[in-house]
């Protein structure tokens, strides 16, 4: 009994405010939670496997990618390219659901699922951020919200206000730091023609006069 409580629990938290990418289409929901029913004790008999298939599953229906998307990109997708992604989640699912594997073999696909709809929504949170300026609307990971794309701050717009995470400068890797590099360089550099130049210097010295002797 204490073991279906905290099932439902999770499955409460799963479905309420945790949405986000892929789980702000239901019909992905939906397919990651008839997988997830279709789990039973017939196609993984070991508990401790179904423990884990069930974690695996309820992560994936919650927070999994609407993290991924926030912490690794700027949680933002054009809503044709994410369409793409939830297309392949669901064939997936419908394959993985339907097809002969039993106990840790499924369990395997099960990981390897989300590895393969990890890549593919990779693919367009990169493709949003390697674009010039949208003007249609794009999907926020974060709210479930159709939203115009923005900058992140005024000062790291330099590209058609378009956001890009290779300007998100952090302090001490800034235009101003790479000056000041350039410059450390500069000078480490003519120090050590400098001291090259002495060296030469007292070595012909040193040749000239045994040559005079």
């Amino acid at each position: 009994m204490p073991a279906a409580l905290a099932l439902l629990l999770l499955l409460a938290l799963g479905a309420r405010g945790a949405r986000g990418c892929l789980q702000c289409d239901p019909s992905v929901r939906q397919a990651l939670g008839e997988l997830r029913a279709a789990l039973s004790p017939k196609r993984i008999h070991l508990e401790r496997l179904q423990a884990r298939a069930q974690a695996l599953l309820l992560a994936m229906e919650g927070p999994f990618f609407r993290d991924y998307a926030v912490n690794a990109f700027l949680g933002k997708v054009d809503l044709n390219d994410l369409e793409l992604v939830a297309s392949f989640t669901k064939n997936q699912t419908t394959q993985l659901r339907q097809g002969p594997l039993t106990d840790m073999p499924l369990l395997d696909e099960l990981v390897t699922l989300r590895e393969r709809v990890v890549k593919e929504l990779k693919k367009v949170l990169k493709s949003y951020e390697l674009k010039g300026l949208l003007k249609e609307e794009v999907l926020d990971c974060l709210h479930c919200q159709k939203t115009s794309p923005m900058c992140i701050k005024n000062k790291y717009c330099f590209v058609d206000g378009q956001p890009r995470m290779s300007l998100q400068y952090k302090e001490g890797r800034g235009p101003r730091s790479q000056v000041l590099l350039g410059m450390v360089i500069s000078v480490a550099l003519a120090a050590l023609l400098f001291v090259a130049i002495l060296v030469s210097a007292v070595t012909y010295r040193e040749n000239r006069k045994l040559l005079l002797k």
